[in-house]
């Protein structure tokens, strides 16, 4: 069985054992915080979007050449796509984030009024690292990261809509009926929304640090792999915080652990309610080195089965209902090329 390199942001985290897993009870996962994956569920919807898929490539090179989205908006195909429905207003940069390329607004309009304004595409490089090219275009409005987005349904849809005019290959999700009736019969008959849509280019080096997407009002994310293949750990939080625990446990840590982080992971070591609360703060550089940079702890977690490898066409579904229940989810690039993907919030 070929073995698949895991290397991200200039860390050798070893190998992933190749494709080998089967999601035989998909309620059980979804109910249970473990990841689902189906697989050639968007293989056809792919296809039809061909055209899209490789319009959208050309933008990427054009924003990794140093170009600015309002450089690229309002001309064809764009322009055509946005036409009567959305107003690029302008664009801005803040200069607090590092990470952020830039963020383009809009207002949605019908029939010449407003309806709803304050929509953004938020263009962003995925980590600080020099040689991870890794870019993610996130939908929303509003005040990003302060207004609570659910609430508004109406420029949550607007922000959708806006996804789909720009990357219309949003459709490999938002037409596909056997994905949706998949999604629906997990969420007991009802019809998903896809909302917080997020357009992904993952790079060689590049992928996602552990993380959660728990959002008041959402079920959870629907990811889909359109060029390139990706290599997830997924498991939910609740087992996440035991691996922590057991392997601290076994007083074992990485030589790459220096004095400092491992003082600070002495003192959260046996207690699950700290480890939990360390994990949600998003700031313990001991942890966050330990779970994500450290080799040990990667494999600890691949030999236990938390792990799935994602090809053109699958589809990994990521229940974010339940705080202690959610799938807590890390991406590793697999290969040498940049390969894109769809990322949507389950309302």
């Amino acid at each position: 069985m070929a073995m698949l390199r895991l290397q991200r942001r200039g860390f050798d985290l070893g190998a992933s054992p190749g494709d080998i897993h089967t999601d035989r009870d998909p309620d059980s996962n979804w109910q249970n915080g473990l990841p689902l994956r189906i697989k050639g569920i968007c293989c056809k919807s792919i296809e039809s979007c061909l055209d899209s898929i490789s319009t959208t490539e050309k933008f990427v090179l054009k924003i990794l050449d140093g170009h600015s989205s309002d450089e690229i908006l309002p001309f064809e195909p764009y322009s055509i796509s946005l036409k009567q429905r959305f107003n690029l207003v302008g664009s801005t940069y803040n200069e607090g984030d590092d990470q952020e390329i830039e963020t383009i607004m809009f207002d949605r309009i019908h029939d010449g009024d407003v309806i709803a304004e304050d929509l953004w595409m938020k263009v962003s490089w995925l980590s600080f690292y020099e040689e991870d090219a890794s870019l993610r275009f996130r939908f929303s409005f509003g005040i990003d990261l302060v207004e609570e987005v659910s609430a508004d349904t109406v420029r949550q849809q607007a922000s959708a809509e806006l996804a789909e005019a720009i990357f219309p290959e949003s459709q490999i999700i938002t037409q596909n009926e056997a994905l949706i009736e998949s999604i629906q019969s997990l969420l007991n008959g009802k019809k998903p929304m896809f909302v917080e849509r997020i357009l992904y280019f993952n790079g060689p080096e590049g992928g996602a640090y552990l993380h959660h997407d728990l959002e008041r009002g959402h079920a959870g994310v629907v990811y889909a792999q359109v060029t390139g293949s990706t290599c997830w750990l997924a498991l939910p939080k609740s087992a996440l915080v035991t691996e922590i625990k057991e392997f601290l446990k076994e007083d074992k840590l990485p030589e790459s652990l220096n004095e400092e982080h491992k003082r600070s992971l002495d003192k959260i070591a046996q207690d699950p309610i700290l480890i939990s609360d360390a994990l949600d703060s998003f700031n313990h550089d001991g942890l966050i080195h330990l779970i994500n940079e450290t080799k040990e702890f990667v494999q600890g977690l691949i030999s236990k089965g938390y792990y799935r490898i994602l090809h053109p066409g699958d589809v990994i579904l990521l229940s974010q209902s339940a705080r202690d229940m959610c799938c807590w989810h890390s991406v590793f690039c697999l290969g040498e090329e940049m390969g894109q993907a769809l990322s949507f919030a389950i309302r």
